[in-house]
């Protein structure tokens, strides 16, 4: 997703580098840290005792996923553990903690949106102040890529968690998603860009009319 390298240079890169790494650990870590939230507030004790219900993103960051995120585009958190017997009703327990991480996604790239366009109006000649544009607008772009993605029902997103949630139990498509799941995952990211890249703009676009009808 380095896809500035070579259009900014010096001191420019670095600032779009920073921003470009923080929106991505806090657009993860904020995302694991919903999922284990709200699993521990369904009843699920597993992601407190484990040290998930936290905003620290070295609770949350795997090395690797990160890295492939940020070079790739296509990367992954540490998942969170839950018990889904635990939670008070296992169905609502298990539908609201599934889809947590991608309505949080969802919440960061609106207000990432709203603050870029407000600050946008505003001529500073600073440092920080630049920095701080580009992580705003990576937050957008990234947070909402990331909802985006996570909920396409193929194994293990959360998309598929909701649909495996909400079917019924061993049915076909369930079953052919946990043995085949990972190999469509991994197609659909390298032989359906332009489409994922469709699907994103159909929630960038409002929002950005959104916020530039306000600022």
């Amino acid at each position: 997703m380095f896809s500035f390298i070579g259009v900014y240079e010096g001191v420019e890169f670095i600032k779009v580098s920073i921003a470009f790494l923080c929106a991505i650990i806090i657009a993860l870590s904020l995302h694991e840290f919903a999922h284990a939230y709200v699993a521990y507030k369904c009843g699920d004790n597993t992601p407190k005792m484990q040290g998930r219900v936290s905003i620290n993103p070295l609770k949350h960051i795997d090395p690797v996923g990160f890295v492939c995120c940020a070079l790739f585009g296509f990367g992954w958190a540490r998942p969170v553990q839950v018990n889904p017997n635990n939670f008070r009703n296992i169905k609502k327990g298990q539908g609201w903690t599934s889809v947590a991480g991608v309505l949080m996604n969802l919440f960061l790239g609106f207000i990432g949106c709203g603050l870029y366009t407000a600050l946008s109006n505003f001529a500073v000649n600073n440092a920080l102040f630049d920095v701080l544009l580009y992580f705003l607008y990576f937050t957008f772009f990234i947070n909402i890529c990331l909802a985006v993605f996570n909920i396409l029902p193929i194994y293990p997103l959360d998309g598929f968690k909701l649909v495996e949630n909400y079917t019924k139990y061993g049915n076909g498509y369930v079953n052919f998603m946990y043995r085949y799941g990972n190999l469509i995952l991994l197609a659909v990211v390298l032989l359906f860009s332009e489409l994922l890249s469709m699907l994103i703009s159909f929630i960038v676009l409002p929002i950005s009319l959104f916020w530039g009808l306000i600022f």
